[in-house]
C-alpha cells in the first residue's frame, strides 16, 4: 500500500517496464472507487494508464526523453491487495538504453509517504534494485556504475513485515505462550523464570526462520510455484491455529512447531512479493539474501517490542485474560482475512488493520501500558516470579505444578 514497483528490463537495444500499484491506494489518489470494482473496464484501465503516463519520464544519455507504449494491463491480487499492473515499452532510438533517469511521482505528488520501488533487469539477465524514488528524490539514475541497492532491499523486506498485519500477529500469537507451559491437563501456567521463556522464544523464532528461509530461496530461484491464492488463505489459517493454540494447547510444543510448518508458508508469501516486485525466475542470490536479512530484523524488532509486556503479563493474574482476549482477536481476524481471500465477503476490519499499522508504537506502548498496570496490581507476587525467587505468600497449585509437567527438555 504504501509502495509503487517499477521493475525495468534491458536488453542491448531495447527498454521494457511495469509498473504496479495498489488500487485502493490509486482510489485515494484520484478519488474513484476501483479497488471494490469486480473488473475494471476498458475506461477505467485507459484513466490509471494515463495517470501513470503523466508521471512516469525515462530519458536516454543523451537528454532525449523516450516515447512509451503501454499494453497488458492487469489486475491481481497480492496477499490480499488488489494490484494493478501496466507493461511499458520505451523507444530508445539509436541510444544505449543500459543507461538512463527515471523521473516518476505517481502517487507521491499527493502522498509524501509514499514509494517507488525500482527493480532493474540488466541485459545479461542479473537483477538488482538500483534504489527507491521518493518525494524527496524523485529521479533516479541508472547506469553500469550503479551498486545493486542491498540496503534499499534489506529495507523493504523489514518494511514488508512490519506492515503486514498477518505476519505480525502470527508472531505475537506465537510469542504469547512462550512464558508458559502445559500442564497434564492440558492448561497452560507460568513457565519457571525468564530464562526459561526466552529458550522458548528462540526456539520459535528459529522455527519460523527456518521455514520461510526455505521456502523463500525455493520460490524466489523458481524451484516451486504455488498460486497466490492459496497462500494467502493458510496464512490466515496459520494465524487462527496459533490463536486456538494460544487458548487451549493443541499439543505440547505446538508453538515450535506451528511456527515452523507455517513458516513454510510465510516464506512463500514473502517470495510472491519479491516476484511482484520483478524477481521472477531469474534472481541474484546476494539481493535474495537481503531481502532475507531485513525480513529477520523486522521479526526481532517485533520480539524485543513486544515479548517484555508478555512476559510481565503472563506473571500476573490478569494473565489469563489478556492472553485470551488477543487470541480471540487473532482468531477474529483471521476467520475475516480467510472469508475475504475466498471471495466470501471483503473484510470489515481493513480499515482498522491499517490504523493500528500505521499507528504500530501506539499498539505497542498500550500493550507496555496494560503490563505495567498488571504488575503495579499484583506487585508483591509479580516481583518474585519474575525474578524466580520464592514468594512470600503461596503460589497457585496449579503454578506450584508448573515445573512437574512432561517437559524434557525444559527442566
Amino acid at each position: 500500500m504504501d509502495s509503487s514497483t517499477i521493475a525495468v528490463r534491458l536488453t542491448d537495444d531495447s527498454a521494457e517496464a511495469t509498473v504496479s500499484v495498489a488500487l485502493e491506494t490509486l482510489d485515494e489518489t484520484l478519488g474513484t472507487s476501483y479497488a471494490t470494482a469486480t473488473e475494471l473496464t476498458e475506461g477505467q484501465v485507459e484513466v490509471i494508464t494515463e495517470y501513470i503516463d503523466e508521471h512516469l519520464t525515462l530519458t536516454g544519455t543523451d537528454g532525449t526523453t523516450w516515447s512509451e507504449t503501454y499494453s497488458d494491463a492487469v489486475v491481481e491480487s497480492v496477499e490480499g491487495i488488489q494490484s494493478f499492473s501496466v507493461d511499458v515499452t520505451f523507444d530508445t532510438g539509436a541510444v544505449d538504453p543500459s543507461s538512463l533517469v527515471i523521473d516518476y511521482d505517481g502517487i507521491i505528488e499527493s502522498d509524501a509517504s509514499h514509494e517507488a520501488v525500482v527493480v532493474l533487469t540488466d541485459a545479461t539477465g542479473s537483477i538488482s534494485t538500483p534504489g527507491v524514488i521518493t518525494a524527496s528524490d524523485g529521479t533516479l539514475a541508472i547506469g553500469d556504475a550503479v551498486e545493486p541497492g542491498l540496503i534499499d532491499m534489506i529495507s523493504y523486506g523489514f518494511h514488508h513485515v512490519l506492515s503486514g498485519a498477518d505476519h505480525l500477529l502470527f508472531l505475537t500469537t506465537l510469542l504469547l505462550v512462550a512464558p508458559l507451559v502445559v500442564t497434564r491437563g492440558r492448561r497452560w501456567v507460568p513457565r519457571g523464570g525468564f530464562e526459561r521463556s526466552l529458550r522458548i522464544v528462540v526456539s520459535v523464532v528459529t522455527a519460523f526462520t527456518i521455514g520461510h528461509s526455505l521456502t523463500l530461496i525455493a520460490a524466489a530461484l523458481d524451484w516451486i510455484a504455488l498460486p497466490s491464492g492459496p497462500v494467502e488463505i493458510l496464512v490466515a489459517a496459520s494465524v487462527a491455529v496459533a490463536a486456538l493454540h494460544a487458548i487451549r494447547p493443541l499439543i505440547h510444543g505446538g508453538e515450535v512447531l506451528i511456527a515452523g510448518l507455517f513458516g513454510l508458508v510465510h516464506g512463500l508469501a514473502f517470495a510472491g512479493i519479491l516476484t511482484d516486485l520483478g524477481f521472477d525466475r531469474t534472481l541474484s542470490m546476494l539481493t535474495l539474501l537481503a531481502f532475507n536479512v531485513g525480513v529477520e530484523l523486522a521479526q526481532l524488532t517485533t520480539v524485543a517490542l513486544v515479548f517484555p509486556s508478555i512476559y510481565v503479563i503472563s506473571r500476573t493474574s490478569w494473565g489469563t485474560r489478556i492472553r485470551t482476549g488477543i487470541a480471540l482477536v487473532a482468531l477474529t481476524a483471521a476467520g475475516f482475512w480467510i472469508l475475504d481471500r475466498t471471495g466470501v465477503l471483503t473484510s470489515p476490519i481493513t480499515g482498522l488493520e491499517e490504523t493500528l499499522i500505521d499507528n504500530s508504537w501506539a499498539t505497542v506502548a498500550v500493550l507496555a501500558g496494560i503490563a505495567v498496570t498488571a504488575w503495579l496490581t499484583n506487585r508483591n507476587g509479580t516481583e518474585s516470579q519474575l525474578t524466580g525467587t520464592t514468594p512470600t505468600t503461596k503460589r497457585p497449585r496449579a503454578m506450584r505444578r508448573a515445573d512437574k509437567v512432561y517437559s524434557p527438555g525444559l527442566r
